[in-house]
């Protein structure tokens, strides 16, 4: 029996790169999805799916801001009382100095990335420490683990969800929750072409055979989760960037700014 099998999963940005990876694997091993994005249009495709697994609801929801979050935690407990797994995958990013990124941009990178996050979390811990089991994935990403030049918001959110996550993941691991966090590099993804403020990067140019597949990522992740292990390392580069930083930081850190100018 696989580990979704039966059980309620919430997905947020279930219509991104990853989202829709990530959906498409944990239905096929029998998972009960809740998908959830900004706009209700982008999650047409699951209308029509079927398969071991089952769509429960499709639910749009913006959580860019407290007052969002709010309401879609709400359309949340209309389907479930608690979902068994959730994983917060909703993420944006931007590409520029700290100086140049417009203010209102970088907040809400952090409410997307961070703050709404852990207002998921802080929604239903209760009910799963009531309950004894859950499964919290927070998606990070290698910038979770080591600085992104001409990305310090990006950074501070990935660094903040992996600290967020190391600390309630001793807080409830006695009352059988688990928490996991995913770390993966540059994935074929939008995000590769997110704004930019200052500066013209083209991703093309990045060393093509380190960015990672969406597929590939979300399964290393997968088998991750049903392990039930704590630190998820996606891919080659992401096992090497943290190997690297963890021997040789200074090498890293000349490395990074090389890929980043």
């Amino acid at each position: 029996m696989s580990y979704f099998e039966g059980k309620t999963v919430l997905l947020t940005g279930a219509a991104g790169g990853l989202g829709g990876e990530f959906a498409t694997q944990i239905l096929d091993l029998g998972g009960e999805l809740i998908v959830a994005d900004v706009k209700i249009e982008s999650l047409d495709g699951f209308k029509t799916y079927s398969g071991p697994g089952k769509v429960l609801a499709r639910i749009a929801g913006d959580i860019g801001t407290k007052e969002g979050t709010e309401r879609f935690l709400a359309e949340i407990k209309k389907v479930t009382p608690c979902p068994d797994i959730i994983i917060n995958n909703a993420g944006i990013a931007h590409l520029g100095a700290f100086g140049d990124v417009p203010l209102d941009r970088w907040e809400k990178l952090m409410n997307i990335n961070l703050i709404s996050p852990m207002r998921i979390c802080h929604y239903f811990l209760p009910d799963m420490k009531s309950r004894g089991s859950g499964h919290i994935v927070n998606i990070s990403s290698v910038a979770g683990i080591v600085p992104l030049p001409n990305g310090a918001p990006y950074t501070a959110s990935k660094h903040g969800i992996k600290g967020f996550s190391d600390a309630i993941r001793e807080e409830y691991r006695k009352h059988g929750i688990f928490v996991s966090t995913v770390h993966p590099f540059f994935t074929r993804t939008a995000i590769l072409q997110s704004e930019r403020f200052g500066i013209d990067i083209d991703t093309s140019e990045y060393p093509q055979f380190l960015i990672e597949s969406p597929e590939s990522v979300v399964r290393e992740a997968i088998n991750g989760i049903m392990q039930k292990t704590d630190f998820i390392l996606p891919g080659p580069a992401a096992k090497v960037i943290d190997l690297a930083r963890r021997l040789t930081p200074g090498l890293f850190g000349f490395f990074s700014r090389g890929l980043i100018k």
